[in-house]
């Protein structure tokens, strides 16, 4: 019985010694946060803007190829009909 009080107590004592020991202890240093210049935000917002254009070229193509044709069927037509809404 008095082991088991005596391990309880030294696991208590270390507990406290490590939760004191973690709240008192020197915060991370976390480096400084990169601050993105104006350029590379324009070249970003441009990057993005060209990435649009050629998905919207694609599936421009993609219309033109599959849907201008005198004979479709009606699930092509259909199909068509959503591919050229996402024009």
């Amino acid at each position: 019985m008095n082991t088991s009080i005596l391990v309880g107590s030294i696991a208590l004592v270390l507990a406290g010694l490590l939760a004191t020991g973690h709240a008192f202890g020197q915060p991370s240093i976390q480096p400084p946060a990169i601050k993105e210049t104006a350029h590379e935000k324009l070249e970003a917002r441009e990057a993005k803007r060209r990435a649009a254009v050629a998905e919207q070229r694609k599936r421009k193509d993609e219309f033109a190829r599959n849907c201008i044709k005198a004979d479709l069927t009606a699930t092509q037509l259909e199909a068509c009909r959503v591919a050229y809404r996402k024009l």
